[in-house]
């Protein structure tokens, strides 16, 4: 009896002390535990697409539009162009390139003369490819607004007269090509002189279109990536600019709002262009020819003097030895 009072007892030991140290150890297990959701390491991003936000067809620069969602690929317009697989994608970028054609206003030296006024007044319809002002030139109404416009580039912002159009527009367009430019330096993108002038003609016809992010620049280097070049590259670029990747749909309610009315109209502005442009140059050509100073020959020793007639008859019927002492007689 009393060794099962032992053994009672030393079980009951036992059990005390065994809940006296579960406490501690089931806190030791659960503290390796973690059941907390934590945020994200700060230092882990994801790359992210350009975003797109095109705007309807306006000039007016101060206007918004709200931010759209990642840019997509879409197929080029209506125009055939020869298929190319786009270039491999290397994990060393080049170094950038410079985008300056020449002096860094020469598109614009001459006011209302220049190439840019030239170029975008014959997009517009105010101007000729050779230069001369049209009749809307001097006054028209816009079809899409009703406002009236002055000057080459169509100006409707309260001008005096077309001049003063043409040199506020111009003023503004030389700060808008900068911006330009500096967005295809930072894409690395090499140019032509006729893509740039697009992309000036496009800030002219609608500076959200060109201007935004994506704009002109963007697509026109996708435009490259995908192989395109000259007016397919050009005509692709123009043409995507006025699309919502966000809504899904073609902003450009002056232009119809469809692809192939959008591309219709910037198809026709970069013929226009390279017609401006084309003339441009060949004029351009004929004034350098017309100045260019006389070819100089070197000098030579001056000619023998030729015979007179009376040494032809004294001298035809004497022999060569009579011919020659007559010749040197005193």
């Amino acid at each position: 009896m009393k060794a099962c009072f032992l053994k009672l007892l030393s079980l009951l030991l036992s059990l005390a002390a065994l809940c006296a140290v579960a406490p501690s150890v089931l806190a030791d297990d659960g503290a390796a535990l973690d059941f907390d959701v934590h945020p994200a390491d700060p230092s882990v991003t994801v790359a992210a697409l350009p975003v797109a936000a095109t705007a309807p067809d306006q000039r007016d620069v101060s206007s918004t539009s709200s931010p759209h969602a990642a840019a997509l690929s879409f197929d080029p317009p209506p125009r055939t162009v020869a298929s190319a697989s786009p270039p491999a994608p290397s994990s060393v970028l080049a170094s950038p390139q410079t985008v300056a054609q020449g002096d860094s206003d020469d598109l614009f030296t001459g006011g209302s003369d220049s190439l840019v006024a030239r170029t975008v007044g014959h997009a517009e319809g105010t101007r000729t490819a050779d230069g001369h002002k049209t009749r809307a030139y001097y006054g028209h109404t816009d079809p899409g607004n009703g406002v009236w416009n002055l000057g080459s580039f169509s100006y409707q912002h309260a001008a005096s007269s077309p001049e003063d159009a043409d040199a506020k527009q111009l003023a503004r367009l030389k700060r808008q090509r900068d911006a330009l430019r500096q967005r295809a330096a930072a894409a690395r993108l090499l140019w032509s002189r006729e893509e740039e002038l697009n992309a000036i003609d496009l800030a002219n016809q609608s500076p959200l279109a060109a201007l935004d992010t994506p704009g002109y620049v963007e697509w026109l280097k996708q435009a490259h990536d995908r192989g395109l070049t000259g007016e397919d590259a050009i005509l692709w670029a123009r043409t995507q600019s006025y699309w919502n990747p966000q809504q899904q749909r073609w902003e450009a309610p002056g232009l119809g709002n469809t692809e192939g009315s959008i591309s219709h109209d910037q198809n026709r502005r970069l013929t226009a262009i390279a017609r401006a442009l084309d003339t441009y140059e060949q004029q351009s050509q004929a004034r350098l020819k017309d100045a260019a100073p006389p070819v100089k020959v070197a000098s030579q020793p001056p000619p023998e003097p030729e015979p007179s007639m009376a040494d032809r008859i004294i001298f035809q019927n004497l022999s060569p030895s009579q011919a020659n002492d007559v010749a040197v007689a005193p």
